[in-house]
């Protein structure tokens, strides 16, 4: 059970965090993409730079989510499985 719960604790940090890494990758793209739009000719192109890094920071961040999901799913499966009345709980 203290394992559900600290993959569960884990996962709620993890999705705070994307959450919050996804807010700043939008306002980063919307910044160049507002840019673009007024005026492309003067737009600053090194924004793609801190952009592409992101994206990259976010990917892992999700990709980090998904595997205390993952973690989660087996944690619960072990519980289902441990409160399943068996014959043989001994080993004997």
């Amino acid at each position: 059970q203290q394992i559900f719960i600290d993959n569960q604790r884990q996962f709620n940090m993890k999705s705070e965090d994307l959450k919050r890494r996804t807010k700043s990758f939008y306002q980063k793209l919307s910044q160049a993409h507002s840019q673009l739009n007024d005026d492309p000719f003067s737009a600053n192109l090194n924004l793609y730079l801190s952009i592409e890094e992101e994206a990259r920071i976010v990917l892992s961040v999700a990709q980090e989510l998904e595997f205390q999901r993952d973690k989660i799913v087996n944690s619960l499966n072990m519980l289902k499985e441990s409160s399943k009345t068996k014959l043989n709980k001994s080993g004997a």
